[in-house]
C-alpha cells in the first residue's frame, strides 16, 4: 500500500494515499481531502471519474484511515504541513486542492501559508478556522473525557448519520464504516482544545487562486460559512446544491463531477 513519510521537526509519521494514475497529461494532479472522522474511501466514486482527465490523489488525514496515529499533533497548522510535506515527498509543484468540511479548512490553510503550491482551491461544505460550528464538537470532546472514546464515536455516529435513510443508504453504509474504523486518536490528542487559534476569515482575502465553493442547500451549519467565503474571496465562484446536505459529493455525485470539471478547466486555461 502506498504511503509518504511526512518528516516535520519533532516527529516523522507516514501518511496513506491512493494515486489514481492517468498517464499522457501534464496537468496539475487532484487532491481530495477527506472531512472529520472520514477517510479517502468518501472520495473514491469521484475519482474514478475524474482519473480519465487527472492524476488523482486521496490522502488519509493523519489520525484517520490508514495513516499513522501518533497520539498529537493534530492542530489544523499540522494539517497544513503535513498536506505540504505530503506534496514535498511527491515532488508535486501545484496541485488542484478539493477538501469538504476538515479537508476544505485544511485546503484554505495551505492556501494562506503556501498559496504557490495551489494551482486552483475547491471548498465542499467547508470548515474553516475560527469558524464555530456551535456546540455540537464541545459536547462530543465532553463526552470523551466523562465516559470515554466509544461513548463519544456512537454519539457523533448518531449525529452524522440521521439523515442518510432509505434511498441514502449507501451513503450510510460508508459513512457508518468510515467513522467506525476512525482510530479516535484525534480526540484523544491531550492538546486538543490548546492549539492556538486562527480566524480564516480575517484572511480568506489573500487567496488569489481559482476558487470554486459548493455547499448543499439543506447544510445548515456550514451554508453561511460558504456565502462569507464567497464574499470574501475576490473571483471565487459559489454553487448551491437544492436538497443536498453535508456530503455533498457522495449525495449529488454527477452534478459534483460535472462541475468541478468545468471549474477545473477553467482553472487551467487561467494559469
Amino acid at each position: 500500500m502506498p504511503y509518504a513519510l511526512v518528516q516535520q521537526p519533532d516527529a516523522s509519521h507516514r501518511l496513506f494515499y491512493l494515486d489514481m494514475f492517468t498517464e499522457n497529461t501534464t496537468r496539475p494532479p487532484v487532491i481530495f481531502l477527506h472531512g472529520f472522522t472520514l477517510d479517502h474511501r468518501m472520495w473514491v466514486a469521484n475519482a474514478h471519474f475524474f482519473r480519465d482527465y487527472y492524476r488523482v490523489l486521496l490522502l488519509d488525514a493523519k489520525g484517520h484511515g490508514l495513516s499513522d496515529s501518533p497520539g498529537t499533533g493534530y492542530s489544523r497548522a499540522d494539517r497544513v504541513e503535513d498536506l505540504r510535506a505530503y506534496m514535498d515527498a511527491l515532488r508535486l509543484d501545484k496541485a488542484h486542492v478539493v477538501g469538504l468540511s476538515m479537508g476544505g479548512s485544511t485546503a484554505i490553510g495551505l492556501a494562506l501559508d503556501h498559496q504557490d503550491r495551489l494551482a486552483s482551491l475547491t471548498l465542499v461544505d467547508t470548515g474553516a478556522a475560527g469558524f464555530s460550528a456551535g456546540v455540537k464538537i464541545e459536547r462530543i470532546d465532553r463526552l470523551v473525557r466523562e465516559k470515554g472514546l466509544e461513548a463519544a464515536r456512537r454519539k457523533w455516529m448518531d449525529g452524522a448519520l440521521v439523515w442518510y435513510k432509505k434511498d441514502k443508504e449507501h451513503i450510510r453504509a460508508l459513512m457508518h464504516t468510515m467513522i467506525t474504523e476512525h482510530s479516535g486518536a484525534v480526540w484523544l490528542d491531550p492538546q486538543r482544545g490548546r492549539y492556538p487559534r486562527e480566524n480564516d476569515l480575517e484572511r480568506v482575502h489573500e487567496i488569489k487562486v481559482p476558487t470554486m465553493i459548493f455547499v448543499g442547500e439543506l447544510d445548515r451549519i456550514f451554508l453561511p460559512l460558504a456565502e462569507k467565503l464567497h464574499e470574501r474571496i475576490s473571483g471565487s465562484r459559489l454553487s448551491i446544491f437544492e436538497g443536498v446536505g453535508h456530503m455533498l459529493n457522495l449525495e449529488a455525485p454527477e452534478k459534483f463531477n460535472r462541475e468541478l470539471k468545468v471549474f477545473l478547466e477553467g482553472a487551467a486555461g487561467s494559469e
